[in-house]
Order: structure tokens, then sequence, then C-alpha cells
């Protein structure tokens, strides 16, 4: 074997050498497939999202609506409709500031949304909320089809640095008081005290949302409900004043049925004189004979049990009645002293006619007719959104003394 061939075996046995260590090494050197994860669809981001405000967690539901907006590649159209429904969701939460710039983003994403108009109405209730009522108004007269919204500025009145409080200003507030108080204002020295309270109010209030107390979410809350309140109270006062129709008659028919409530009772005028020690019975007397006697001041009904001057005494009070006028009592103690009273004056039970406590009576029946509407409104409004309350109280349990 020549050199020649020893130096090619000698080759071809390294290379075999090589080959054999990389098979053995080959399947180590083999990376594993790694399994991918799942990403989440469109779908998937808005489902869950769904859940959680159906399970009540509006704020974790409004965080992954934002992450759907940042990154979702979804027309304008249906981003615009999502940031809408988050607008809707902060406003729920309070978090106005947020609500508005949502609201924004959606009308420029989509200005021909079917939700337009709901949408101007929560942003024009938005910047309400955050006390910005100018700008308010400029977007209720820009957006908001509601008539001619210009009015004369009319009759400058006060002014808060460089705004200027109108007498229309005024005039609309007092329009919203009610009647008693509206004819007081007539008085001027009543309406220069209403405007200085207006722009006391005014200053605090600006200096409180300086101090963002306005944003607090305990004061909106607040706000909300009573809005809501408000809101509720003038439909059913629209509501009434439609169904509500008093007849002549049904009035005079309700006084006939409670007459008890329009009697006047029978009632007493006294007057009185006291002693500590039977010696000044005598002395007493005298004095009551002489019109000396403590005069009660107005008239005691029967029933009262109390007699001003002397406190309670409704038993003392009781025997009176059993009296008439001009008589006089025996010696009555009363805790640590001794009474004679003498009755000056006496009148019967009496029910007062119809022409009496016609208004009164009229009043009372429109109440109660009001109260039956208000109460059917509700039952009804109920039973037609299907409502079930699943509260029951808990019993009281007894605290025993150990």
């Amino acid at each position: 074997m020549t050199k020649f061939n020893i130096l090619m075996l000698s080759i071809i046995i390294l290379i075999l050498g090589t080959l054999t260590v990389l098979v053995v090494q080959l399947p180590e050197r083999i990376t594993k497939p790694v399994p991918q994860q799942k990403v989440w669809s469109v779908k998937d981001q808005l489902d869950y999202a769904n859940t959680l405000l159906a399970k009540g967690l509006q704020q974790e539901a409004a965080s992954v609506f934002e992450k759907y907006i940042e990154s979702a590649k979804a027309s304008n159209k249906e981003i615009a409709k999502v940031c809408y429904r988050l607008g809707n969701i902060y406003m729920d939460l309070y978090q106005y500031e947020k609500a508005l710039a949502l609201f924004y983003r959606a009308e420029m994403l989509d200005k021909d949304a079917e939700f337009m108009q709901e949408m101007n109405q929560k942003i024009v209730e938005a910047l309400e909320n955050l006390g910005l009522s100018s700008q308010a108004q400029y977007e209720l007269a820009e957006r908001v089809s509601l008539g001619d919204t210009s009015t004369k500025k009319g009759e400058v009145v006060a002014r808060i640095g460089k705004r200027e409080i109108t007498q229309s200003e005024i005039d609309k507030v007092l329009a919203g008081l009610p009647e008693w108080m509206r004819k007081e204002m007539t008085k001027e020295d009543k309406r220069l005290e209403f405007i200085r309270n207006y722009v006391a109010t005014e200053v605090l209030y600006e200096k409180a949302k300086r101090l963002g107390i306005d944003k607090k979410a305990e004061i909106r809350q607040t706000l909300e409900r009573t809005k809501k309140e408000l809101v509720v109270q003038d439909y059913i006062s629209k509501e009434i004043e439609e169904k509500l129709k008093i007849d002549p008659q049904d009035v005079e028919n309700y006084y006939k049925a409670n007459k008890d409530k329009y009697t006047e009772p029978a009632k007493i005028k006294i007057s009185y004189v006291e002693f500590s020690e039977d010696s000044e019975k005598e002395k007493a007397l005298k004095e009551l004979d002489e019109g000396k006697g403590r005069e009660v001041e107005g008239w005691i009904n029967r029933g009262s049990s109390y007699i001003s001057g002397i406190g309670e005494a409704k038993n003392v009070i009781e025997s009176l009645f059993l009296g008439e006028k001009g008589e006089r009592t025996d010696p009555l103690k009363i805790k640590d002293k001794f009474y004679i009273f003498s009755i000056e004056d006496k009148r019967p039970e009496k029910i007062r006619s119809f022409n009496e406590v016609k208004n009164q009576v009229k009043y009372e029946y429109r109440m109660k007719k009001e109260r039956s509407i208000a109460d059917s409104l509700l039952k009804d409004a109920l039973e037609k959104q299907e409502v079930e309350i699943f509260y029951k109280p808990s019993k009281k349990t007894e605290i025993k003394d150990e």
C-alpha cells in the first residue's frame, strides 16, 4: 500500500468517525418545536369585555376596551362604535373627562354614525357635569336642534372678574323657584339679596372647582342621583298634570267621608291660682274672686295633656271639661303645688261646614289623587319591565345580655 493510499484511508476513517459523532449528537441538537400560544381575536377581546360588564366589573371591562381600541385592526366605523360604548361606561363611572375624550374620538372616526344624536346629548351632559356650563351651552347650540338658543344679553347686574352676570341669567334661575318665592323677589331688597347670594355661590363654586372638589367620585355620584330624582319628579309631574281631573262633587264626597278630619275639638279657656300650703287657700280664692288669677294664654283642646305655665296635667284637663263656664274646681295637686282653676269659657266640639274648609278639602283630595296616580305609574313601570326584587330583610336577632 502506497503512502498515498494510506493517507486516503486515514482521511476516510476520520470522515466516518466525524459522521458517527454527528449522527449520535443529532437528536440533541434538533430544536423541539415550541407550541404557539393562541392569539386573541378581535371577537375574543370584545367577548371578554362584555363578560366583565355582565359581571359588574365596569372598570376592568373599560381597560379591555381601551386595549382593543389601540390594537384592533378594524375599520374606523367599528372603532368609533367601541369608543362610544366605552365613553358611556366612563359616564356611568363618573369619569367625565375620559368619556368626553372618547366621544370626540368617535366623532372624528365616524361623523355619520347612527348614534351621533345620542352622543351629542352625552357630550353636553358630560360638560355640564364637569361644570363647563358655557361650553355645554355652545355644544348644545352647535349639536342639538332644540330651537333657537340665542338670547338677548340683557342688563348686566353683577360681574365676577371678566364674567358678566346678566338680568336674563338671574331671571332663568328665578323661573325655577316656587311661585311664592318668585313673588318675594319682586321686592327690591329681596331681589338684591338673592343676586348677592347667587354671585357668592358662583364664586365659591369656582373656587371649589379649582381645588378639584367637583371631581370627587362621591360628589359626582350625588349629582347623578340628584339629576335622576329631578328627571323622575318632572316626568311624574307631567303625567299627573295630564291624568289629574278634579270633580267638585268628588271633593264634596271626600269631605263627607272624612268629616272627623274637619271637626274642631271641644275647648276651654281657664285661669288659675296656685299655693303650696293649705293655710294659703283662702288667700288664693280671694285673688281669684278679684280677677287676679293667672290666665292661660289661648284655648286648651280636649285631649291635650299640657297646660302652659304648669306642665303635664292630662288628668286635670279631662276633669276641667266636666265643668261648665264660670265654675271653679276644688284645689287640685299637680306635683308639689295646689291649683284652683276657673273655667272662663267653654266651646263644644264643632264640625266645620264644607264651605269653611273647602280649600283645605280640595288640597287634601288633590294630594290623595296625585299619590294614587304616582303609585299607579310606579306599579305599571315595574310590571312592564318585569322587575323582580330578591332582597329579603334578615330577621332581627335578639342580643342577650351576658
